[in-house]
């Protein structure tokens, strides 16, 4: 171990309950987060600024060759990539972030980190209909990981910290502080504790101020101030909750065809998306990109409802595309703009008084809550980014309609539980069984213990747990119960099935080791750790889970 590691372990203790060290790795997250962030932006700025100029996403002013041939090119060159990259690195994305928290104990590898960063320039210096936030909490998360591991933190912990790192890479990028803590906790970590609030704001507001320090305000979105004319437009509010989550409905079963289609070659599947995203944006331009500069214009001069109702149709089928057929980038912004189509088409058509830009501004949150299922962090986002605060109570209205048409209408799970499942991975959304999927049976283990093969005397130890080892079985004993000279057939009678201990190759979640020991009568498992095995005994199992405070 390097003297960095001797040092970092020294300053961040892994004592249980112990909030300061979590809360400074998360400033520390937030610093190198904020600093990953602003390279990657500046790259992706330069690249956009030497196609478009000053307007970065002014890919409508590109003539057709550029507007059909930027996808196609992008795509040949994510084929490159994918081809001198080993296939272990290739896992991107928010999805691919989900499932290391629950099957891979949070542990995201650096290669993957930098595949995810170049991946994401070509595709969004490419036109390609995709956001930066997939690739943004990738980021963040990684570095988070990377900083975990680093430091020896435990898996609980590790899959905290990656929170932290969401939440950072989230701040930095777009200056949304909150909505970065919301989304970390609401879609990433998918529960909200107290002992994650403090470290997850920490790192999000270091993020924040060292970002805006260096680089000065960097708003996507221009500030506007909208409200609702009166109350009676309530029930039209509602109807545009539908309306958005009967697009977000559709909108994934376009993705679900895309994964579905029939081909195997990663090449094709690419050259496709290009091919489709290329052959729309000679109709309709404004798709290219993440769309932040038609959004802009929906909010501020307003745009005729038929052209926003073709952006929208084009939209959908080319983001879709994108996201179905793998090119590695973030489906929020993507939405966000699906959101101001949809919402400012029903803001033309519905009778009031309010502006139709409120309608649109409101259907970017609806949008991006019934595709991710994150209500909150959909609020949070269109609020910080608009700065108007009078779209709070119409916000909530239009999402509740979105959500429960998309959630309980046509009982869909979010588009990310979605992309896992059809990969065969299941992650767990009940509350119970997700604090008990996350947490590791090496968090519990006992070191105190000894091995004692059972020849000769026992050893003499004040450790609390004898371990035998006898044809190749592990069995616990209680080394104050053992006579110094044992007869062998004395030995053999106190090694029963009820003393076994199971010995694991890797560790095992708290909800796997309950299933195991259902269906098992032994003592508990020798667990893998850093400094060899421990020992976690069914006892101390139960015990952890009934005591208060015994998980962390």
């Amino acid at each position: 171990m390097s003297q960095a590691d001797n040092l970092i372990q020294r300053l961040f203790s892994r004592r249980a309950g112990s909030l300061l060290p979590l809360v400074l790795l998360g400033v520390l997250t937030g610093i190198i987060a904020s600093l990953v962030m602003m390279s990657f932006l500046f790259l992706l700025n330069a690249t956009l600024g030497g196609l478009n100029g000053k307007n970065l996403e002014d890919f409508e002013a590109l003539t057709w060759h550029w507007q059909l041939g930027l996808p196609l090119a992008g795509s040949l060159l994510l084929i490159l990539l994918y081809r001198l990259t080993p296939p272990a690195c290739q896992s991107v994305g928010l999805a691919y972030v989900l499932e290391r928290l629950q099957f891979g104990q949070g542990r995201i590898p650096a290669a993957n980190i930098g595949f995810q960063f170049v991946a994401a320039l070509i595709a969004l210096g490419s036109g390609h209909s995709v956001g930066r936030e997939g690739p943004t909490v990738h980021l963040g998360a990684g570095i988070a990981s990377q900083i975990g591991q680093l430091s020896g933190r435990p898996p609980s912990q590790l899959r905290l910290l990656l929170g932290c790192g969401t939440a950072a890479a989230i701040s930095a990028a777009f200056n949304t502080p909150l909505a970065g803590v919301l989304f970390a906790m609401e879609v990433v970590l998918m529960e909200y504790s107290l002992l994650g609030f403090a470290p997850i704001i920490a790192a999000a507001i270091t993020a924040s101020a060292l970002t805006n320090g260096l680089l000065g305000t960097h708003a996507i979105l221009e500030p506007v101030s909208l409200s609702l004319a009166s109350y009676r437009e309530l029930p039209g509010l509602l109807l545009t909750g539908l309306w958005v989550g009967l697009l977000a409905a559709l909108f994934q079963r376009l993705v679900l065809v895309f994964i579905r289609l029939p081909l195997t070659s990663r090449a094709v599947r690419l050259l496709l998306a290009g091919a489709i995203t290329g052959g729309l944006a000679l109709v309709t331009p404004q798709i290219l990109g993440s769309g932040y500069d038609t959004i802009n214009l929906a909010l501020s001069d307003g745009l005729p409802w038929p052209l926003l109702l073709g952006i929208l149709a084009a939209k959908l089928l080319a983001t879709a595309a994108a996201i179905g057929l793998g090119v590695p980038g973030g489906q929020i912004a993507p939405t966000l703009m699906l959101g101001v189509c949809a919402g400012s088409v029903a803001g033309a058509l519905l009778p009031g008084a309010s502006d139709p830009a409120l309608y649109a501004l409101l259907g970017m949150a609806a949008m991006m809550s019934a595709v991710l299922h994150a209500p909150l962090a959909a609020i949070a986002t269109v609020l910080e980014l608009s700065l108007s605060a009078e779209a709070m109570l119409p916000a909530m209205v239009v999402v509740l309609g979105a959500n429960l048409l998309c959630q309980h209408g046509f009982h869909l799970p979010s588009l990310v539980i979605t992309q896992l499942r059809v990969r065969g991975q299941e992650l767990q959304t009940h509350p119970l069984r997700t604090a008990l999927a996350q947490r590791y049976l090496s968090e519990l283990a006992d070191m105190s213990l000894v091995e004692w093969s059972g020849e000769g005397a026992p050893p003499r130890s004040k450790a609390t747990a004898l371990v035998v080892k006898r044809d190749q079985h592990y069995y616990l004993l209680n080394p104050a119960q053992l006579e110094q000279r044992m007869a062998p057939d004395t030995l053999d009678a106190l090694l029963t099935p009820e003393r076994r201990l199971q010995r694991l190759e890797r560790d095992m979640s708290l909800l796997d080791a309950l299933r195991t020991l259902q269906d098992d009568t032994g003592a508990g498992f020798l667990v893998p750790v850093r400094r060899g095995r421990g020992l976690v005994t069914r006892a101390r199992l139960v015990h952890m889970l009934t005591e208060e405070g015994g998980l962390y």
